[in-house]
């Protein structure tokens, strides 16, 4: 802070012997110089003239005048920077939602993905984050429709052009999210003939209901990561897709020994925003926030702990 008037007393103005003192910020001092300077130039030339004229009501606005205009003129700065202060220092509040996954983002706030969030917002002092968990589609829609500012996680398909979709995705992801495809022990299936399986209808491979509108293939829509890979294991479907380490996570949990693994393919692994100027406006904090998170060496890391490489492995 700065006094740009005498008897500076913290941000306001005194009247002290018909003086005013302003304490300003540093950034704000020149402006703050001008105002003063152009209000004693107009003393000044006020004083000149009241010292030329004899007549009694040349010699106003006098002390008492000058006091009052002074003070309008100070009121007036100080209008200007208390708000301009005030608007620099508040954060952005950005409402986010993060889909339910057991494990990596709980509903008490616990789990991998909201410790990247949480570490997103302390990277970032511009903004302020408020994070929700919800159940994955709900969660999707919360973000399409505007009731939250983004929601994560969500794959990025390059080959795939979605601008009938509400949303759009935040250029700079988080990191790589694999895509494992679980068949029967029996009858292995390759990423290649599930794909061509599922286009010419020979075969019945699906993925969750909130990721059918991110594969460029005729799936079939699962709620839940659980029914899936059962299903897979009673042969009522030839094939399920889904992220590794939630899907590994509940197949380690089931104890069924009768699913063959096999990587799919490796997305990035990004947020969602929507469409519109407001999106675009979270989407560059977004980004922001990532940057200096990777600059810091901290964002490997962080989401390191939520999605690894692919993991060669079988149940059995």
């Amino acid at each position: 802070m700065r006094c740009v008037y005498q008897a500076c007393d913290g941000l306001e103005a005194h009247m002290v012997a018909g003086l005013a003192s302003v304490w300003v910020d540093n950034d704000d001092e020149s402006r703050a110089r001008e105002v003063v300077a152009d209000y004693e130039q107009q003393q000044q030339a006020e004083e000149l003239t009241s010292s030329r004229s004899r007549e009694p009501s040349a010699s106003w606005p006098g002390a008492f005048g000058r006091g009052l205009i002074l003070g309008m003129v100070v009121g007036v700065l100080l209008g200007l920077l208390v708000g301009s202060a005030r608007a620099a220092s508040s954060p952005v509040m950005l409402v986010g939602t993060v889909a339910h996954i057991p494990g990596l983002a709980n509903p008490d706030l616990s789990g991998p993905f909201i410790d990247l969030l949480v570490a997103m917002d302390d990277a970032l002092p511009a903004v302020s984050l408020q994070i929700r968990v919800a159940p994955f589609v709900r969660s999707i829609h919360d973000a399409s429709t505007g009731r939250a500012d983004f929601h994560l996680p969500m794959i990025r398909n390059p080959s795939l052009d979605l601008p009938s979709l509400p949303w759009r995705y935040v250029e700079r992801p988080m990191g790589k999210v694999c895509m494992v495809l679980y068949s029967a022990r029996e009858a292995p299936l390759t990423a290649a003939q599930a794909s061509r399986g599922a286009e010419q209808g020979a075969l019945r491979v699906a993925t969750l209901s909130a990721n059918l509108d991110l594969f460029a293939l005729p799936l079939e829509g699962i709620t839940e990561l659980r029914q899936g890979l059962g299903l897979v294991a009673r042969g009522r479907l030839d094939g399920f897709i889904g992220a590794q380490e939630e899907t590994d996570s509940m197949l380690r949990a089931s104890g069924l020994k009768n699913i063959h693994r096999s990587l799919f393919h490796c997305y990035d692994d990004v947020l969602i925003v929507p469409k519109g100027a407001a999106g675009d406006r979270t989407a560059a904090l977004l980004e922001e926030a990532l940057d200096a998170l990777e600059a810091q060496g901290r964002l490997a890391p962080l989401h390191g702990r939520v999605h690894q490489p692919y993991q060669d492995w079988q149940p059995y």
